[in-house]
């Protein structure tokens, strides 16, 4: 007999086998043994059969009794109610009825899309369970995937899995895979929760698959005690889908709905962190200002932490709103007069404010597993008190005062205590407190349907999440740069680090979370006075890579931390257009897939995505050497189209040109990225009838000896754009001429291997990476000529390589829409080519050695360099002198040594003696910062050079920070004076 949703059926006592059928047309199948009801399989629409072997249910007490459906007995026929199909079990009569074992077992598979099932246990008395299994059954069949809030896939179309991100599942043998064993799972700023063992099945069989959550103590309902189960779900993938395609079909109907949010946050902008008076809405009014024309709304302002009393439930600070609440309001009100709404920070477990004032007013300060023990102090969310005051609190602040985002860090969702509604362990206080966390992001929603809810630090990529938050944290640094590869650009740095923490974590089609790359807050785009996250060199081109990396990846929350007034028009005008690009291709980059190596270790790599027909592949070169980008046209990328079908593609970024490549469904793309390019592309069906653009040859021949490698290029090419040579060494650069002469560097960097934040490292360092120093040296004045590049080994030996950055002039396209990226290199081609490929260079140290008045007077050209650390910008000037005169300024820096080449002006060459002075000097003293490594070198008439003597140690301006070394400045303003020497050895 057949059940079907819209039809009500009764059951005979000689009923022995029934099925239930969800909307999409899959059922599940039972028979009645005599004793229970057990399911013996699933069967998809078209009607191929899964066939199992189902305890229907399991459960685990602390002291190791367990019990399944073979312990009970059907009490009555099954039921159609309103919730779905009800089984009822009970424990048999005449039996006793073991400790914390339920007297009443309700298995309930509810009406809707999908195959679903939930359990309610009912005990006669308080009763605490250690483990529920909501599905336990064995079939056949390839099994993959499994884990803390993963589905199992099985037979490579079902998927099983529990609707909450604390749910565990396993496979195999009952036991696979063992926790935390996702190649995502420890890296970064992962969370991690110690299930001591708890989550092994003690009866391995072949085939058991396993679906269980920690649930803890039974609650009281009346005159009952209740254990309800999480809800597990059943699915399979249609004809011609994979079966991740399948969950992912899945997970858009349970999921909140894809959305675009764009917000600023203050937390990097020094000009927004005042809330008081008009600042914040002045704020927004420069966005609108510079964003006229361009149609681009911005959805939230944000304050990050500071915004908030500590000592209160998220009241908000009296600095900031002297009237409390009501200036909240207002805030808020205004801000939606002006166009746009307020949103806030706020770490629901209460991370940085003032637990030790909250546990004065009987809250629970959570007892945090050893892993988060080394975190922040927080209250526990599933104890009395503090949730129901921070749950009002929500509401007020979502409903009265119509705050539209919020920002929930600090998720450590961690409590081993007791007295907090759960057994005093790390698995039962995880899942209790996640459960809270999952009630207060209801109750916002719940006060404002519209809210945007952003779930940061410590959550893990379970899919449900989804269905309670919309986007979450990547587990990275908030504003890191990746040294480990050869770039000149920090902005490209910064954009290395994200994607290579991206790699780490979905580079794997086979093992990537199923929470698309798009749902991720990634850290947004940072522009401020203080120059962070870039060096003074960087490009316009730089900015606008940068940025169309950020979009490319198809993030669906556009997270803001710029200073307006620090933005120029052109970084305007790149942004916006790249905005408005993206939200045209909303759904393609919804959809994005990693696609290609690892970033950090110089991998051409890039994001793919598809709204049907329609595609758009954002891709980068990080390194020097042209590079084919592999792109799968079929499900691995997202793609479901027709096999076989014609596709050309256009290049929207940096340029607008139609690519000359025919591409065909079914068949990997081969996409060529010259070095160091950004390149974004759309597809759609079709053939392209454009002729491959003509690349200048080059006529290279090369001489090489131990010391030294010389490339001769017959005729450069014209230049449209830049006209470079990059130079790498590994571990210092090489001594570099062109056509004979040495040459100034342009720009220049170097490396900082495996640069993590120490929070987030786990996992991420990279052990095929070497020390680096690159430099670029213009050759625009050559262009059209033959060049000669030289390079020679320095004072010690070290390995280079030498190419070429070439960009001509080529012919853009028009395209329509008119919602195009800003064709920040229009007309131009990109191409890199190797002058002298990487070899070593023994040393030819420059010699220490006395100098004569005569000799020095002849000299061609002087220098002095020395390394910094720590000079912050803004902070006063840091000024050294050549024996009584100024020489230069010393640049600011971060916190890590940095070299500065400082040329001594014609000046300042007569001053220039056997033995010479440096003294440097500060203009305040409220900077803490120090220098080593002062010397002089000199080019003599007949190009040789000679160095001087070097400073004996470091020199540090304060003895108190922590980055002392060396010796301490005698005074606040000045250092101890450096005497250098031209001496012999």
């Amino acid at each position: 007999m057949m059940l079907r949703l819209a039809i009500f059926v009764s059951f005979s006592t000689s009923l022995s086998a029934l099925e239930w059928r969800a909307a999409d047309g899959t059922r599940r199948e039972f028979d009645f043994d005599g004793k229970v009801w057990r399911t013996t399989g699933f069967i998809d629409a078209g009607g191929q059969a899964l066939p199992v072997a189902s305890d229907e249910f399991h459960l685990r007490t602390m002291d190791d009794s367990e019990w399944t459906v073979d312990d009970y007995r059907s009490a009555g026929e099954p039921q159609k109610t309103a919730a779905g199909l009800v089984f009822r079990y009970v424990w048999p009569e005449g039996s006793a009825l073991p400790e914390n074992a339920p007297s009443k077992v309700t298995v309930t598979f509810e009406s809707g899309s999908y195959l679903r099932k939930r359990i309610e246990l009912e005990f006669p008395k308080a009763a605490t369970l250690d483990r529920l299994e909501v599905e336990r059954f064995t079939a056949s069949g390839t099994t993959t995937r499994g884990g803390r809030g993963e589905p199992v896939f099985l037979g490579d179309r079902w998927f099983f899995g529990l609707e909450h991100p604390a749910g565990h599942t396993r496979y195999g043998d009952g036991n696979t895979p063992k926790p935390d064993s996702h190649r995502y799972e420890l890296v970064g700023n992962y969370s991690f929760v110690d299930l001591e063992g708890r989550d092994r099945e003690a009866k391995p069989r072949p085939g058991l698959l396993r679906m269980f959550h920690f649930p803890g103590f039974a609650k009281k309902e009346g005159e009952r005690w209740v254990i309800r189960s999480q809800s597990a779900v059943a699915g399979v993938a249609k004809a011609g889908e994979s079966v991740e395609q399948g969950f992912g079909r899945y997970l858009e109907s349970v999921a909140k709905p894809a959305r675009s949010f764009t917000h600023y946050n203050n937390w990097f902008d020094a000009a927004g962190k005042s809330l008081k008076g008009d600042n914040f809405i002045n704020i927004h009014r420069q966005f609108q200002a510079a964003l006229k024309g361009y149609d681009i709304k911005i959805d939230s302002m944000v304050p990050d932490d500071g915004w908030q009393d500590r000592a209160s439930v998220w009241e908000p600070a009296a600095g900031h709103f002297p009237k409390g609440f009501e200036d909240v309001k207002a805030l808020s009100e205004s801000l939606r007069k002006d166009g746009t709404h307020l949103g806030l920070w706020l770490a629901l477990d209460g991370t940085n404010t003032n637990v030790g004032w909250g546990e004065t007013q009987g809250y629970k300060k959570a007892k945090p597993n050893q892993y988060f023990s080394q975190y922040f102090g927080h209250y526990s969310l599933s104890a009395d008190g503090y949730r129901q005051q921070l749950e009002k609190q929500l509401r007020k602040l979502a409903g009265e005062a119509r705050v539209n985002y919020f920002k929930h860090d600090f998720n450590h969702l961690s409590d081993t205590g007791d007295g907090c509604n759960h057994p005093a362990t790390d698995r039962h206080g995880h899942e209790a407190n996640v459960d809270a966390m999952i009630s207060l992001l209801a109750a916002t929603r719940d006060a404002n349907p519209e809210v945007y809810q952003n779930l940061t630090n410590w959550v893990w990529f379970s899919p449900w999440w989804l269905m309670h938050g919309d986007a979450l944290w990547m587990l990275a640094g908030d504003d890191g740069f990746n040294g480990n590869w050869p770039e000149l650009s920090t902005r490209a740095m910064a954009t290395t680090d994200r994607d290579a923490y991206i790699w780490r974590m979905w580079g794997d089609a086979a093992d990537r979370p199923l929470v698309p790359v798009s749902r991720l807050m990634t850290h947004g785009i940072i522009r401020n006075p203080r120059g962070q996250m870039e060096s003074p060199q960087d490009t316009l081109r730089d900015w606008a890579d940068h940025v169309m990396m950020y979009y490319g990846r198809g993030i669906q929350m556009k997270e803001w931390y710029l200073t307006p007034a620090a933005m120029s028009a052109d970084q305007w005008k790149s942004l916006a257009t790249i905005h408005r690009w993206s939200e045209r291709n909303f759904k393609a980059l919804a959809n994005n897939v990693w696609i290609g190596g690892r970033p950090d270790e110089g991998h051409v790599y890039g994001y793919a995505g598809w709204d049907g027909e329609r595609g758009v592949l954002v891709a980068r070169n990080p390194g020097p050497s042209p590079q084919v980008l592999r792109v799968p046209f079929d499900s691995a990328s997202g793609f479901a189209g027709e096999v076989g079908k014609a596709y050309l593609a256009r290049v929207v970024y940096p340029y607008h040109a139609t690519s000359p490549a025919k591409f065909t469904a079914g068949r990997t793309m081969e996409i060529e990225i010259p070095g160091y390019e950004t390149l974004a592309f759309e597809f759609e069906p079709g053939t392209s009838s454009a002729k491959p653009a003509a690349t200048p040859a080059l006529a290279v021949s090369v001489k090489a000896e131990g010391q030294a490698a010389m490339a001769k290029v017959d005729r450069l090419p014209e230049f449209a754009g830049r006209g470079e040579l990059l130079v790498i060494g590994y571990p210092e650069l090489p001594e570099v001429k062109i056509d004979g002469e040495i040459a100034t560097p342009l720009r220049s960097s170097k490396a900082a291997l495996n640069h993590y934040a120490s929070y987030a490292r786990a996992g991420m360092p990279s052990d095929r990476v070497r020390p680096w120093r690159m430099a670029s040296f213009d050759l625009k004045s050559k262009a059209g000529k033959a060049v000669t590049v030289g390079v020679r080994g320095g004072e010690t030996a070290t390995r280079a390589e030498a190419w070429l950055l070439a960009e001509t002039k080529a012919t853009d396209e028009t395209f329509n829409p008119r919602d195009l990226p800003w064709a920040v290199s229009a007309n131009t081609r990109r191409q890199t080519q190797c002058l002298i490929a990487e070899r070593e260079l023994r040393a030819t140290p420059v010699p220490l050695r006395a100098l004569t008045e005569a000799e020095l007077r002849g000299a061609r050209k002087a220098w002095l360099t020395v390394e910094h650390f720590g000079i912050t910008a803004g902070h006063g000037s840091k000024t050294l002198s050549l024996n009584g005169e100024k020489l230069a300024d010393l640049p600011a820096g971060p916190d890590e040594w940095q070299t500065a080449r400082l040329e001594i002006p014609a000046s300042l060459m007569a001053k220039l003696k056997p033995e010479n002075t440096l003294e440097l000097r500060c203009s305040t003293a409220d900077d803490k910062f120090k220098f080593r490594g002062l010397e002089l070198r000199v080019e003599l008439s007949d190009g040789s050079q000679v160095r001087s003597t070097a400073q004996d140690s470091p020199q540090t301006s304060a003895k108190d920070w922590a980055h002392f070394e060396g010796e301490a400045f005698p005074t606040d303003q000045a250092a101890k004076p450096v005497t250098l020497r031209f001496r012999a050895e």
